[in-house]
C-alpha cells in the first residue's frame, strides 16, 4: 500500500475527476464531504491506497494532550461507501475491522475537544489485521482537532484553560500582543498566570517576554490569562503558546479580544511561502477598516495587513492556519475581497459585503468577475426556487466604486478589468433558498452564443457549499446524492446542478436524476444542514448514463428457412454486438434494420457497450418446421404431381365425351 495524500478539510473536502478533450470516462465527478458546522472543530482526513486486498485494523487513539476529547470517531470510506466506523471508548482508543478489498480509502476523524482547551490530539494506526500493532506507517497518521475561539462579548478576554506537562523540566510560556488591529490596551496591562491547583507558579507573566517555569511531569496545570481591548477601536488578537523543555508545543492558540470575530481555519498542505491580499472594491463606499492576519497555533502572526494591499513574504507551517479579518464601514456598505495563496494555489478566496454597524442583519452578497474587454454585458440574476422562493432578489454591478447601468434585460457597459457584482437577497420567511449570478457577453451581439464569465451559486439562510464541474464532451449522465449517516443523517441535504440561469436536475435528502449535458462548466450546488451531532457526511456522483437498447422482431414465429425482420436501436451507446445464432453475430450498428433467415428456434440477443457500461437486448424467434414433401401419407402434393394429375383427368374427361381416348 502506498500514501496517495493527506489533507485537513475546512468545511468539506471535495475531489472531482476532470474530463477533457473527446475522451469521455465512466465518472465524471466523485466527491465525498464531510460538513461540519461553523462552531465545531474542523474534521481532519487521510487518504491512502491499497493496491491489493488485504484485510485490515484501524485503531484510533486520543492521546488525552492536552486533554482527553469529549468525543471522538472514526469512518473509514472506500470511494462512495463508508466500510466502517466507531467511537473511542473508556480506553480512550476505537478499534475497527476493515474487510479485504482493493481501492481508494479515506480515514475521516472528527470530535470535541475538551470545552475548557478548545483542542486535542489523536493517532490512527492502519496495520495489517493478523498484526494489529505493526502500523503501517505510510497509511497511519496523527493529527489534531481545534473548536474555533469564540469572539469575545466584550472588550475583555478571560482565557481559562489547562495543560499537562509531559515530563519535568523547564517550560516556556509565551504570551505575544498581536497588535490587530492595534495593540491592547495599555491602561490594564494584560498578563497570564499558571497554577498548580490553586497555588501560583512563579509570578505573573507578562506579554512580549518569555517566562520559564520549572514543572513536574504528569500533572496538570491551569493556565489563565486576562487581556482588554483597546479602548478606541474595541479589538484586539492575542497568542498564548507553552513549550516542553525539547521545545515541543504543549499549548497554542490565538484568542481574539472585542470586535474581532472568529477565524477561517484553512490547511496548509505543506510549509510554503503564501501571499495575503486585500482588495476594497469601494463600492458602494470605501470602507473605513480593512484589516487582515494569519496566525498558527499561539504563536505570533505570521503575516498582518493594516489596509488593502498585499504581503507575499508570509512564511508559514504545514497544518491549520487561522485567517482574521476585522472590517468596518461608514454610513454606507462596502465590498472587500480577501485571497490567500501558495504555490500550489489557493488556500481561500471570498468577496464579502460589509453593511454599517445600524443595518440589519445583512442580506448581500459580492461577486468579483474579470471583464476581458471594454463592452457590452449582461448581469443575470436568477432564483432557482430550490428549495424555496427568495421574498426578494436584485442585482447590481459597478467598477471602480461606479454603479454601471443596466436595462430591463441587465445589459451594461462595463470597461476592461475587475466588476463587482453585489446581489440583495431576502431569504424566505421560512427555511432557505438559492440564487445564481452570471455575468455573460451580450447573445444578441454575438451571433446568439453567450460567452459567461461569471457563473456563481449562492444559498441565502442555510450552510452550502458549491463545485465546479467541466464537461469536455456531450452525453447522458447520471447525477446521484447520498446521504451516508455519518455520525448521524442530515437535518437538510440537497443539490441542484446549474448552468447559468439553467437548471438541469435538483435532488432532495437523496436520490438521482438522469441529464444530457454539452461541454462546458457547471455548478453543483449543496445546501446541507447536520443534523444533532453537527457533523454530515455526503456522496456525489456524476456518472456515464448506461446505454439503453430497443431490439424487437417484426414476427416471432416463422416457417424454418424463412427471413424475420429485425430493427434496433440504442443511446448512450458506442458499439453493439450481436450474438445467439450463426448468422446473428459479430459487430452490428448503432441502429438498424436487416431480415435474418431462421433456421431454429433462437434467442437473438444485442448488446450496446458506452462509457456507462453495457446493455443487453434479447428477443426468441420459434421457427416451425416446413410441411413434408413426396408420395402418399396423405400429405401435400407439390406442383409438378398436380399438374399430371391435371392431364390425366383431362384425358379421361375427353375420353368419355368422345368415345375415344387422349392422343
Amino acid at each position: 500500500m502506498r500514501r496517495s495524500s493527506v489533507q485537513l478539510l475546512s468545511a468539506a473536502l471535495v475531489f472531482c475527476a476532470f474530463i477533457a478533450g473527446s475522451v469521455r470516462a465512466d465518472v465524471l465527478f466523485d466527491s465525498t464531504n464531510l460538513i461540519g458546522l461553523p462552531t465545531v472543530a474542523t474534521p481532519s482526513q487521510y487518504s491512502f491506497t491499497a493496491t491489493s486486498a488485504q484485510a485490515l485494523t484501524v485503531t484510533l487513539t486520543d492521546f488525552q494532550t492536552p486533554a482527553a476529547f469529549s468525543s471522538l470517531q472514526i469512518a473509514v470510506t472506500l470511494g462512495d461507501t463508508i466500510v466502517v466506523s466507531g467511537s473511542v471508548d473508556g480506553t480512550h482508543t476505537a478499534t475497527v475491522a476493515v474487510p479485504a478489498a482493493a481501492g481508494n480509502y479515506t480515514l475521516r476523524v472528527i470530535g470535541t475537544p475538551d470545552a475548557t482547551l478548545g483542542y486535542g490530539s489523536f493517532g490512527v494506526c492502519v496495520a495489517p489485521a493478523a498484526t494489529p500493532t505493526a502500523c503501517i506507517a505510510a497509511d497511519s497518521f496523527s493529527g489534531s482537532l481545534t473548536t474555533p475561539s469564540a469572539p469575545s462579548s466584550n472588550t475583555t478576554s478571560t482565557l481559562d484553560s489547562n495543560f499537562t506537562a509531559t515530563t519535568a523540566g523547564n517550560y516556556t510560556v509565551t504570551l505575544t500582543d498581536d497588535m490587530f488591529p492595534v495593540a491592547l490596551s495599555s491602561a490594564l496591562p494584560p498578563s497570564g498566570f499558571v497554577f498548580s491547583g490553586g497555588t501560583p507558579v512563579g509570578s505573573s507573566i507578562p506579554f512580549g517576554t518569555p517566562t520559564t517555569l520549572s514543572l513536574t511531569g504528569g500533572q496538570s496545570y491551569d493556565l489563565k490569562v486576562v487581556a482588554v481591548a483597546d479602548q478606541t477601536v474595541q479589538a484586539g488578537l492575542y497568542g498564548v503558546q507553552v513549550t516542553d523543555p525539547s521545545g515541543a508545543v504543549v499549548f497554542g492558540r490565538t484568542v481574539p479580544v472585542g470586535g474581532v470575530g472568529s477565524a477561517t481555519v484553512v490547511n496548509d498542505p505543506g510549509a510554503q511561502p503564501l501571499t495575503l491580499t486585500l482588495t476594497d472594491f469601494e463600492y458602494p463606499a470605501a470602507l473605513t477598516s480593512l484589516e487582515a492576519a494569519v496566525t498558527s497555533g499561539g504563536a505570533a502572526a505570521l503575516g498582518v495587513l493594516a489596509a488593502a494591499g498585499s504581503d507575499a513574504n508570509i512564511a508559514a507551517p504545514a497544518g491549520t492556519l487561522d485567517v482574521w479579518t476585522f472590517t468596518a464601514a461608514g454610513a454606507q456598505p462596502g465590498v472587500y475581497s480577501l485571497t490567500l495563496a501558495g504555490g500550489a494555489g489557493k488556500l481561500l478566496s471570498t468577496t464579502e459585503v460589509v453593511n454599517p454597524p445600524t443595518s440589519a442583519a445583512s442580506t448581500s452578497y459580492a461577486f468579483v468577475v474579470n471583464l476581458p474587454s471594454a463592452g457590452m454585458y449582461q448581469l443575470i440574476a436568477t432564483d432557482f426556487q430550490f428549495p424555496t422562493s427568495l421574498a426578494s432578489l436584485s442585482a447590481t454591478v459597478a467598477q471602480n466604486g461606479t454603479v454601471l447601468t443596466q436595462d430591463s434585460s441587465g445589459d451594461f457597459t462595463g470597461s476592461a478589468g475587475e466588476a463587482v457584482v453585489v446581489v440583495n437577497a431576502q431569504p424566505p420567511t421560512s427555511g432557505n433558498g438559492v440564487f445564481a449570478v452570471t455575468v455573460q457577453s451580450v447573445p444578441a451581439q454575438t451571433n446568439g452564443t453567450a460567452t459567461t464569465y461569471l457563473d456563481q451559486t449562492q444559498a441565502v439562510g442555510g450552510t452550502f457549499t458549491t463545485q465546479v464541474v467541466t464537461v469536455g464532451a456531450s452525453g447522458g449522465y447520471v447525477v446521484t446524492l447520498n446521504d451516508l449517516g455519518f455520525p448521524s443523517n442530515f437535518q437538510n441535504l440537497a443539490v441542484i446542478l446549474s448552468q447559468g440561469s439553467q437548471v438541469f436536475g435538483k435532488i432532495y435528502n437523496s436520490g438521482s436524476f438522469p441529464v444530457s449535458v454539452t461541454p462546458g462548466t457547471y455548478v453543483l450546488t449543496f445546501v446541507a444542514t447536520p443534523g444533532a451531532e453537527n457533523y454530515g457526511l455526503y456522496a456525489i456522483n456524476i456518472a456515464s448514463q448506461p446505454p439503453t437498447v430497443t431490439f424487437t422482431a417484426g414476427i416471432t414465429s416463422v416457417t424454418a428457412g424463412q427471413p424475420v425482420q429485425l430493427t434496433w436501436s440504442s443511446q448512450n451507446a458506442t458499439s453493439c454486438t450481436a450474438s445467439g445464432a450463426t448468422n446473428w453475430t459479430g459487430t452490428e450498428t448503432l441502429s438498424g434494420t436487416t431480415a435474418l433467415v431462421v433456421n431454429a428456434t433462437e434467442t437473438l440477443t444485442l448488446t450496446c457497450a458506452g462509457p456507462g457500461g453495457s446493455t443487453p437486448e434479447s428477443v426468441s424467434v420459434t421457427a416451425t418446421a416446413a410441411p413434408p414433401t413426396g408420395k402418399g401419407g396423405g400429405g401435400s402434393l407439390d406442383i409438378g404431381l398436380l399438374a399430371v394429375l391435371a392431364v390425366v383427368f383431362a384425358c379421361r374427361f375427353q375420353t368419355r365425351l368422345r368415345g375415344r381416348a387422349c392422343a
